[in-house]
């Protein structure tokens, strides 16, 4: 008495099948390296979710950092997440809905006025028409080299608005490298500023990262926006301009034919410009001039106060964490994993029930890509007994299981707040 062959569940059988079922039997026909490709972006991608439902959940967990708030999610390797979720091993509360979970946890804005600048600056109290100009600035500080922005000059307005290098000549006096002999006779006044601008400052912290705003008006009366980007980086924000095809100006003036949004006016243009540290409140970084005077900065943040978490929003792939941490916490959720790819053909699927579900997709969609919709049409009945036999082992397995809602004893008693007097404060 022989033994009988036992069944091949590896992805070598996928392959077989698929020829068979495409009739593609040569590799000049239909390439191994086409049908290894096309298996696995069915496998991972393509397999539907109502199959791996059970068979690819798990349970993904991390670990908050204090003062950090965001953690983001490799969705290549989890491609979805569920509730419940639990906070050390206590049931916390879960959302995807940034308009729910923000009511809840507003961020809200606090607004400082600052000025803070580092630079050194100083008043000018006489200008010679001279070759080179020669600037009066009384105990200056200034060192050779240095570069100053020159404003609010009368008489000798041609040296406002510029910059320009010192040479000095002694502590009160300095010269700027220009020729002011036919410039107009100085009469008063007039300021200088080192740049860039060094601006450096402290507030009260710690605060959320992602709502430092900063803004202000430079000396030349054009106003300027910072941001911070979420990683301790301020970023001076250079907005496009509004611009239109054709220009507005072009007759005649057709109704409807312009399109002022070419020039992608909200587009925004970032460039680090300097750091911020959200726990300490240290704020520091350089303007290209100094303010305009009489002026400050005006900066807003969103304040917070640590705490042990107990809700969590995913959203855009990333977890945000409330109240945002003060210590370390493990955070465990339900997650479904992408199928591992076949890298050997002596792999196997999770389950070897799925081989010939997998060949049969993959063979539909070789004939699709190829254009033979009558090969695929013959092959969905096959398809589709298949898909039903996995189905049915899903359906098997979740009849005796009851579903949660208001009436059942399955519904769960969170740990916060649960009852009168009966939360962790």
């Amino acid at each position: 008495m022989s033994s009988v062959v036992q069944a091949n569940n590896t992805y070598a059988r996928i392959e077989l099948l698929v020829r068979r079922l495409t009739a593609l039997s040569s590799e000049s026909a239909l390439p191994s390296s086409e049908i290894q490709t096309q298996t696995n972006t069915f496998y991972s991608a393509d397999f539907p979710y109502a199959i791996k439902l059970d068979q690819m959940r798990d349970i993904y967990t991390f670990y908050t950092q204090p003062n950090i708030d965001r953690y983001p999610l490799d969705v290549n390797y989890n491609q979805g997440v569920r509730a419940p979720i639990y906070i050390d091993g206590i049931q916390g509360f879960f959302y995807k809905d940034r308009d729910e979970f923000y009511r809840i946890w507003p961020q809200w804005p606090t607004m400082f006025n600052q000025y803070g600048a580092s630079s050194l600056f100083g008043a000018i109290t006489a200008a010679t028409q001279a070759d080179p100009c020669q600037i009066t600035s009384p105990n200056n500080g200034l060192s050779t080299g240095d570069t100053i922005y020159i404003y609010s000059v009368g008489g000798m307005t041609e040296l406002n608005g510029n910059t320009y290098t010192v040479t000095v000549v002694d502590s009160s006096n300095f010269t700027i490298g220009i020729d002011s002999t036919s410039y107009t006779a100085y009469t008063s006044g007039g300021s200088w500023s080192v740049v860039p601008v060094v601006f450096s400052f402290t507030l009260p912290a710690p605060f959320i990262s992602k709502t430092v705003v900063i803004g202000g008006t430079t000396i030349d009366g054009n106003s300027f926006s910072i941001a911070d980007d979420g990683n301790g980086n301020l970023q001076l924000i250079t907005v496009n301009a509004v611009t239109s095809v054709p220009a507005q100006t072009t007759n005649p003036a057709v109704p409807g034919m312009y399109n002022i949004n070419t020039g992608n006016p909200g587009l925004i243009n970032p460039t680090n410009i300097g750091t911020v540290n959200y726990v300490a409140g240290n704020i520091a970084f350089t303007l290209s001039l100094p303010l305009q005077q009489g002026t400050t900065l005006t900066v807003w943040c969103s304040q917070y106060q640590p705490g042990r978490p107990y809700s969590v929003l995913f959203w855009n792939n990333t977890f945000y964490v409330r109240p945002i941490p003060k210590l370390i916490h493990q955070i465990t959720v339900e997650t479904y994993l992408s199928p591992v790819q076949f890298m050997l053909t002596s792999d196997s699927p999770i389950l070897n029930q799925w081989v010939q579900y997998i060949a049969y997709g993959v063979s539909c969609e070789i004939l699709r890509q190829r254009q033979d919709m009558e090969g695929v049409q013959n092959l969905m009945e096959g398809f589709m007994r298949q898909e039903a036999l996995v189905l049915e082992r899903q359906g098997t397995e979740e009849i005796n299981c009851r579903n949660k809602n208001i009436y059942s004893g399955a519904q769960s008693n969170l740990g916060w707040n649960s009852g009168w007097m009966q939360g962790w404060y």
